[in-house]
This record gives structure tokens, sequence and C-alpha cells, in this order.
């Protein structure tokens, strides 16, 4: 009964390493480690096993481009996996909280800032539609809060005259408002 256990041992057994520490051959490395690769990428980071399969090809692949420089075959595979399984975990939560798998999506913007944006949007327009000097004197006026006075007197005018603008272009706004409106 010894004996067929013995047997069994002897052909499972995994490829020896030579003297040296480094396995003989690439695939002997890759029939000695990659199950074990992707049991700690689906084990310890729960990741699918398909990924983790593409994990572990892209581990080796990395590993048969630098296995000269490489000196202890195992740690490097198993760190390489790690880090790559860490890398994957990032990306994929990266890529959940952006396009959210969850209801409600917490990356959803609510009423309140498409409102916001939506307005903006609109005075950005509009502004654009009225012309560069009835632009300047709304600023002015609204924005920077500059009284007609001051206005007046910067663009050498009188107060009476810059109220009479400020009637002119509010109304162009309000057509190139509604002409806005009615396109949307």
């Amino acid at each position: 009964m010894q004996e067929p256990r013995r047997e069994a041992e002897r052909t499972t057994r995994q490829p020896e390493i030579p003297a040296s520490g480094a396995p003989a051959g690439f695939e002997e490395v890759y029939l000695r480690y990659a199950a074990r690769l992707r049991k700690i990428a689906i084990r310890k980071f729960s990741i699918p096993i398909t990924e983790a399969e593409t994990l572990v090809h892209d581990v080796f692949a990395t590993y048969f481009m630098h296995a000269a420089s490489v000196h202890a075959v195992e740690p490097y595979l198993i760190g390489a996996i790690c880090n790559a399984s860490r890398h994957y975990v990032r990306r994929s939560d990266a890529a959940d909280a952006l396009f959210c798998g969850e209801m409600p999506c917490a990356a959803t913007p609510g009423d309140a800032l498409l409102d916001e944006v939506a307005r903006k949007l609109l005075l950005s327009r509009m502004l654009a539609g009225v012309g560069s000097r009835c632009r300047e004197l709304l600023q002015r006026y609204y924005w920077n809060g500059e009284t007609t006075r001051a206005i007046a007197d910067a663009l050498d005018s009188t107060p009476g005259t810059i109220l009479v603008f400020l009637h002119k272009c509010r109304r162009r706004a309000l057509t190139t408002y509604h002409a806005l409106s009615e396109r949307s």
C-alpha cells in the first residue's frame, strides 16, 4: 500500500531546481509557479479567475524579459504578482468609483449642480452673443459693481448715456437669451 503513494508523489513532483537556484528553462518556471501565482491573486486579492490568469501571464512576460537580472525567481514572481494584483485592484476601484456599480451612484451630480452648469453655459453663450462693448459694460456694472458715474468717467461719457447703453445691452442680452432658449 505504501508503494503506490510514493509513486504518486514522484509523478506530481515539481521540476527540480539546479544547484544554482535558478530553474533551467522558462517552461519549468511557468509550470512550477503559475498555479501558485494564480492562487495568490485570487485568494489574497479577490481577483476574478479570468483576470488573475491575465495577470499571471503579464508577470511571466515581464520575468521572461528580465530573466537575466533576476537572482531569486520565487520572491521575484511572488512580489510581481502581488504588485500587479494591487495595481489591478486600484484600477478597478477607480473605475467603479467613476462609472458607479452601485445604486444610487455617488459620482452622479445632483440636480442643483446640473442646473448651475446649464445656467453658466447659457450665460456664457448669451454674453458671447451680445458683443464686446455690451459684455464689458454689463461686466463692469453687474460683476464689478461699478456705478454709472465711475463707468461714465472711464468712458468719457455721462451717467445718463451709460444708463441708456445698459438698457440697450440688457434688451440685446434678453433677445439673445430667447434665441438660445428656442434652439435648446
